[in-house]
């Protein structure tokens, strides 16, 4: 292990955001700590958890540089080569592999509470990680040049105190940083289903003029699909409120033929869909990264892989500025990481925004040029590749470690 520093950092929320920059911070020799509310991380067992995400190749690099990957449980992972995007009401599809850019996979579906498990276990490695579970926070305040934060009757010292605390964050707020939320006009039920016919290992998406509807390859027997439903409000509530067999009637009418008959075999919770985004990102010896900085729509299944980048490239930046002997708070260097991340996340954000309008409006000649366009980027292939190259999280100002890990990624 590196040699620790005088420096200390304090991140509240021990997520999958806020564990991958712990582990990359502490990986410097830095003193962190994590306090989290919530329970320790436990491995999933039996079914697939119902919250999940999609971790993209840059993803998987920061991952594995952290030494996380080498935790997840193989037989839990589901990679997915190929993607199929469709406009309900229309001709309009595009189809996505991955060997049209000489990978194996577009990306990896895994459930939340796995990756935070294999997180907080390779932090068990790390002495100078103190990672807290079922650790409220109840106060935060500036000291001197950093900030205390008390949790359980202790005080904690922060010379950088780091948000990762989600959408509704006490350090946000603390610090006196607007993120008012914008009602995206949906609703999002999650459920897994069974199917007939196997994914494929392929992802698929439907767009319909109430939100899209993606169906999302689970590990297993290749016969179960996480699906994540967006929509108006009252849609989803009543869909939610639907006896089992009518829902599967209006879900098979929602994504056709394309798995066969469908099965529900879980329960159908449901989430308002808030999209928020700091006005800036940095404070005087602060950082937020993840929800607590931004929350896009889930259409793009993104908002996991932009957290993961806003660890790295904090971590990368603080690792610059105690290279050049500055401390880990230093304010040029956290304004550098504002640079290098907030407008990225900011283009996602509004580029979800403009796909979820572009599906709802009805009009004829926008239908028309909307599948037509579809169709031409299915038949272009240097513009598959360039839309490919973005799904695998290739572009933009990427940190090093997410770039090459040295491990050959599963497939």
């Amino acid at each position: 292990m590196t040699e620790q520093t005088q420096d200390t950092i304090v991140i509240v929320g021990g997520g999958m955001t806020g564990g991958l920059l712990a582990l990359l911070l502490a990986q410097q020799g830095l003193a962190v700590t994590v306090l989290d509310g919530a329970p320790e991380p436990q491995f999933p067992q039996g079914d697939a958890q119902l919250r999940v995400s999609t971790l993209t190749e840059a993803s998987y690099h920061l991952l594995c540089h952290a030494g996380a990957w080498q935790h997840l449980d193989p037989a839990r992972l589901q990679p997915y080569q190929a993607m199929q995007v469709w406009d309900q009401d229309g001709t309009g599809e595009v189809n996505f592999n991955a060997a049209e850019v000489g990978s194996d996979s577009l990306g990896w579906l895994v459930e939340n509470g796995h990756l935070t498990a294999a997180l907080y276990r390779a932090g068990e490695a790390l002495d100078n990680l103190d990672w807290r579970c079922q650790a409220t926070v109840e106060q935060l305040q500036r000291h001197g040049d950093g900030w205390q934060v008390h949790s359980g009757g202790q005080v904690f010292e922060a010379d950088l105190l780091v948000g990762a605390d989600g959408a509704r964050s006490l350090v946000r707020e603390s610090a006196g940083i607007s993120a008012g939320p914008r009602a995206s006009g949906h609703h999002a039920l999650v459920a897994t289903i069974a199917t007939a016919e196997p994914h494929g290992g392929c992802a698929r998406q439907v767009f319909m003029e109430s939100g899209p509807l993606a169906l999302l390859p689970l590990f297993g027997d290749g016969h179960r699909c996480s699906i994540v439903w967006s929509g108006w409000p009252a849609l989803i509530e009543e869909l939610r409120a639907l006896p089992p067999e009518a829902f599967v009637a209006r879900l098979q009418g929602a994504c056709g033929e394309a798995l066969g008959a469908v099965t529900l075999v879980s329960e159908r919770p449901c989430f308002p869909i808030e999209e928020r985004h700091a006005s800036q990102y940095v404070a005087r010896a602060l950082a937020l990264v993840g929800d607590a900085a931004h929350v896009i729509h889930p259409l793009a299944g993104q908002g996991v892989n932009l957290g993961l980048l806003d660890a790295g490239v904090l971590a990368e930046e603080v690792a610059r500025m105690r290279g050049a002997g500055r401390g880990c708070a230093d304010p040029q260097g956290l304004a550098r990481y504002q640079r290098r991340r907030r407008g990225e996340n900011l283009l996602m954000q509004n580029a979800m925004r403009g796909f979820k309008a572009l599906f709802e409006r009805r009009e004829m000649p926008l239908r028309l040029l909307r599948n037509t366009g579809m169709r031409w980027v299915n038949g272009a292939a240097p513009v598959r590749r360039f839309f490919i190259q973005q799904a695998l999280g290739r572009g933009g100002d990427l940190p090093a470690l997410a770039r090459a890990s040295g491990r050959q990624a599963p497939h």
